[in-house]
């Protein structure tokens, strides 16, 4: 990577979560370190500019429906962070660009089919050239990818195998207009069914039967003896246990994976059976509707729109908690939570994605020598854990 123009720079600065991101950095950025923001409209970016209180805030104008022009937005940054979703819509181009320019990348999508099409298209080359790009950088999927990875490490050091981890998620927050977007576009293009597969971004290779069975997606509801919480669905399920997955893969091909047979499943937890029943009544419509053109077309005229989002006081407001539950090989049941303050889909998204943006472009001496298509445990590990934890969230065996 030559000299570049900008250290960090966030692509889609001008919509509801990029505009969190560019002020997050503003904030939290070392002082030498030379951010950029961009997006379509010059006039936009011109008055996010003005608000922020750096004054040598690089703007750039890139417009995905000109592919060239976010190539070339590419070549100016040592970093791309971006917001700008739905990423199957808007995403390829930045991808193309970072691969062509060996700039890292990072984003908070949840779009696993699109990241699988990525990977076919784009690995071979970025792994060769030392390119990292971490997709699901934000509350998809970090709790859950850092959540297992430190049961995992823990039951390392004891000289265990990790057979199993189940991850129990709670919080308070609201939606924005993105994420009903990006939901709503996955329905549209069809791309559901290839959601459900369970080992979508693992790279080649079969698991057991076993393991295969015990991955299925749970559609029902149980009682967790562990947690002491009924077991309902939960829905960022489908998408966390795939990165999960796809993290201990990765590992496993170097020889340092979670254990042979490792399992990784995730909940939404009541104290109540009935309570349970109606979050697992509420994720399977979800999809239907999802997957239904008139449902889609009610649940956008309804929902936020494209650049709206809760209140600055109800973000603030929010809080998340993520609790996980591993056993070992030899039977050692290993415990750990990742929690912090603020709505979890906007302000621990944000944290997140901006850390891990800041790790891409200040820690690469203590990044693990990894490229290609990364998750957040495998690309940063404990560097984006004690960032986090130096931001006040808890990440933590117990």
């Amino acid at each position: 990577m030559g000299k570049r123009q900008y250290d960090v720079l966030v692509y889609g600065a001008t919509g509801f979560t990029g505009r969190q991101a560019a002020r997050y950095l503003d904030e939290h950025a070392p002082a030498g370190l030379r951010l950029a923001i961009a997006g379509r409209s010059v006039t936009k970016l011109a008055e996010l500019a003005g608000s922020l209180r750096r004054k040598e805030v690089g703007v750039v104008v890139a417009d995905s429906a000109s592919p060239d022009s976010v190539h070339a937005m590419c070549a100016t940054t040592r970093v791309v962070c971006t917001t700008a979703g739905p990423f199957a819509l808007y995403g390829t181009p930045v991808i193309e660009g970072c691969v062509q320019h060996q700039t890292h990348y990072c984003d908070i999508t949840g779009e696993t089919p699109w990241v699988h099409d990525m990977i076919a298209r784009f690995q071979t080359a970025a792994r060769s050239d030392g390119t990292r790009l971490i997709p699901f950088a934000g509350y998809d999927s970090c709790p859950s990818d850092l959540g297992a990875w430190l049961i995992a490490m823990h039951l390392r050091t004891l000289g265990e195998d990790t057979l199993r981890v189940d991850g129990f998620h709670a919080g308070k927050g609201g939606l924005n207009g993105g994420t009903l977007a990006t939901m709503m576009a996955m329905g549209e293009q069809g791309r559901l069914r290839d959601a459900e597969q369970i080992f979508l971004l693992n790279p080649d290779g079969e698991p057991s039967a076993k393991t295969a069975l015990d991955s299925v997606d749970q559609r029902r509801v149980f009682f967790h003896p562990r947690a002491q919480r009924y077991a309902a669905p939960f829905f960022m399920g489908a998408i966390n246990s795939r990165v999960v997955r796809r993290s201990a893969a990765l590992l496993a091909a170097e020889g340092a994976g979670y254990g042979p047979d490792f399992v990784y499943q995730e909940y939404f937890g009541t104290r109540g059976w009935l309570a349970a029943q109606l979050v697992n009544l509420g994720v399977h419509a979800s999809g239907a509707m999802s997957g239904n053109r008139g449902a889609r077309a009610l649940l956008t005229k309804l929902g936020p729109k494209v650049g709206e989002g809760p209140s600055e006081a109800a973000m603030d407001n929010g809080w998340m908690k993520s609790q996980f539950y591993g056993v070992g090989s030899a039977g050692t049941a290993v415990d750990a939570e990742v929690s912090g303050p603020g709505d979890p889909g906007n302000r621990v998204t944000v944290r997140f994605l901006c850390e891990t943006a800041l790790a891409l472009a200040s820690d690469e001496e203590r990044l693990p020598k990894r490229a290609g298509f990364l998750t957040p445990a495998t690309g940063l590990g404990a560097i984006l854990v004690d960032r986090m934890r130096a931001r006040g969230m808890r990440l933590a065996i117990h």
